[in-house]
């Protein structure tokens, strides 16, 4: 008797893996290029497109902010030049340290004509 030939261990029927590297005999050799190289245009690129518009949104943000700062700077310079006018109305005197009562009130009905006016 003959002895038995061993069989080869795992699938006898496999082909070989196909690789981009190596080109075996089922491959058929590719000789065309895949990334063919562009004319260079004056287009800007991906990144500088998307820094050009963070550009633009930092610009828009910073005049925003800016509107804002010079719009609360006018509404305090109001405050504080009504507040000095109050100030000044209210410290007049006399001579003898009495104050005036003719400012007070006149300071009175310019409040009261505000308040019919909203």
């Amino acid at each position: 008797m003959k002895p038995k030939t061993q069989k080869p261990q795992g699938k006898p029927n496999k082909k070989p893996t196909h690789s981009k590297a190596k080109a075996t005999q089922w491959q058929k050799p590719n000789f065309k290029q895949k990334h063919k190289a562009k004319p260079k245009t004056d287009k800007p690129n991906k990144p500088e497109i998307r820094q050009m518009i963070r550009q633009q949104k930092a610009s828009k943000a910073e005049a925003e902010r800016q509107q804002v700062r010079a719009e609360k700077e006018a509404r305090i310079k109001a405050y504080k030049k009504q507040r000095l006018e109050k100030t000044k109305a209210i410290s007049k005197r006399t001579q003898r340290g009495q104050p005036l009562m003719k400012d007070r009130l006149q300071l009175l009905l310019k409040q009261i004509e505000e308040m019919k006016q909203r």
